[in-house]
């Protein structure tokens, strides 16, 4: 007999075996039992997640002439009859090869015919939402008026995409992702099942891996079955999955966190060699970095990640060393460089860039990387003190001599400070167009690019071109700014107007608006 993929072999049969979706197996089970069934159902969710396999129960335990707790018995002869490929009374649709009008049209009529050897006749649409508006027209009379003994069963992972007439009509059940944990019990039981000695670890990275889809997970396990004949290990899951040399992206993070970038971009080199491609070396980076936040944030952070002990201890290192903040922006910045790459040909700079900006926070002005940075001297502050290293106490001990000098040395450098009218009027926009650039205002260094700017005295005058540009620059925070970037001359009064060419315009419109208004504006044209 040909082998049978492990997802097909361990496919539930009764609701007892469906995982992870208690809340509807409850409500299908009492809908049985009290004999109050619907005329159409709707089971929507992600892939892997149980739909077809619900439907399927189902579909049997309606037609079971003695269910068990409201699943099949599977003894009696319409379950026999049931099991049979043959039979005509369950008729499962695939409606991404059957999405047209002609074949819904077909439906219609062989709905009307009574089932052979069952109570209901019921019909299985898998992947609904690929009917055609068209279909989904001649579906809509008939699946809200059936027959008594017919029950539609829809089924499809875009909900979204189904009319809101065709939601209407039906039952809707929507189907949960599967936590980890039970998936990766699941496969515990079928590695014992199937005599295979594994590692806990493996296991529960094979579930990770599946994100909430028991189908996939299960694949992934149909391979690591295969994959050796000894004990399933933690690393044979991770080269079954393709993933790049753990232990030198973990060194890789490493180097990031710890702002080395020679380091960083040599491993970048040595990880391009493995062959693996960009979008994979990333994606593998993004993930090590989000089990450091967990890491970092959780109190049983391993009950989440499930590593092995070595490899734990070596996060758990990695994260004491840092902040959250940090971690944030770097798993922020790897993010945006995974976008990137789907719009670009040089996918290795895309990296790069990122890496070394990651590992660079010195010259990130973003709000998390500021942040860190904060975090990352309160730290340095407090490891100051204790090592007994007071930094407060030791500036209020200065001597009143030291005191004296470091005050006089604050006059001299006052007064090596320029005045505005000592600064030609071009160095002088030149100098707060270039700060602005630095703080990121690049709205204000916009507007002050078009500006003219005069020096009377004491007074910089800036003469914007408009009034709204004029009414933008007197807010007190793009003074402050202004100001701020004018700080190495000694303090000056900043005063904001608008051009005589501005309010020559403005002067000629109010004219000629009131000898429309005398005359009318059919008659007078304005050249």
């Amino acid at each position: 007999m040909a082998y049978l993929a492990l997802y097909r072999k361990y496919r539930p049969t009764t609701f007892d075996n469906l995982i992870g979706q208690e809340h509807i197996v409850t409500t299908l089970v009492n809908q049985i039992i009290g004999e109050k069934l619907g005329h159409a159902y709707l089971f929507t969710g992600t892939r892997g997640t149980g739909k077809t396999s619900a439907a399927k129960i189902f579909a049997k335990a309606i037609n079971c002439l003695n269910p068990v707790n409201g699943s099949p018995c599977g003894e009696c002869d319409v379950c026999k009859a049931l099991a049979d490929p043959s039979n005509i009374d369950v008729i499962e649709i695939d409606a991404a090869s059957n999405n047209g009008v002609n074949e819904i049209r077909e439906l219609r009529e062989k709905v009307q015919y009574p089932p052979v050897s069952c109570r209901y006749k019921v019909y299985i649409v898998d992947e609904v939402h690929m009917l055609t508006g068209a279909a989904f027209n001649a579906l809509l009379k008939t699946l809200e008026e059936p027959p008594k003994h017919v029950v539609f069963i829809l089924a499809t992972t875009e909900v979204h995409k189904i009319p809101a007439t065709i939601l209407s009509r039906c039952m809707r059940f929507d189907f949960r992702l599967i936590s980890t944990e039970k998936i990766a019990e699941l496969i515990s039981k079928i590695y014992d099942e199937q005599g295979k000695a594994y590692e806990k670890e493996a296991v529960f990275a094979i579930a990770k891996a599946g994100e909430g889809s028991i189908r996939d997970a299960l694949s992934i396990a149909d391979i690591a079955l295969s994959y050796g004949k000894g004990k399933l290990t933690y690393d044979n899951v991770m080269d079954i999955l393709g993933s790049s040399n753990n232990e030198l992206l973990t060194e890789f993070v490493k180097d990031v966190l710890n702002s080395d970038t020679g380091a960083v971009l040599h491993t970048i080199d040595a990880l391009a060699g493995l062959g693996k491609s960009m979008g994979v070396l990333i994606k593998d980076v993004t993930a090590i970095v989000r089990d450091l936040l967990v890491v970092k944030t959780c109190s049983n952070s391993n009950a989440i990640l499930g590593l092995p002990s070595v490899k734990f201890d070596t996060y758990k290192m990695i994260a004491d060393s840092t902040n959250e903040q940090r971690l944030l922006r770097v798993l922020e910045i790897f993010s945006d460089a995974e976008n990137t790459l789907k719009y670009t040909n040089h996918p290795r700079v895309i990296f790069e860039t990122a890496a070394v900006k990651a590992a660079k926070p010195d010259s990130d002005y973003n709000f998390d990387a500021l942040i860190s940075r904060i975090n990352t001297l309160e730290t340095q502050l407090k490891k100051l003190e204790n090592e007994g290293v007071k930094v407060i106490e030791k500036v209020v001990e200065v001597n009143n001599e030291k005191t004296t000098e470091v005050n006089t040395n604050i006059e001299v450098e006052k007064s090596k400070r320029q005045s505005i009218q000592s600064v030609a009027i071009n160095e002088l926009k030149g100098k707060l167009l270039t700060n602005l650039r630095k703080i990121g205002s690049e709205m204000l260094w916009s507007i002050v690019q078009g500006v003219d700017m005069e020096v009377n005295g004491n007074v910089l005058t800036l003469i914007a071109e408009k009034t709204s540009d004029k009414e933008l620059l007197e807010k007190m925070s793009s003074r402050t700014k202004i100001e701020n970037s004018l700080e190495e001359f000694l303090p000056f009064e900043l005063q904001i107007s608008v051009s005589d060419t501005e309010k020559q315009l403005d002067a000629v419109d109010k004219a000629a608006e009131r000898v429309k208004n005398i005359f009318g504006d059919d008659i007078v044209i304005i050249k």
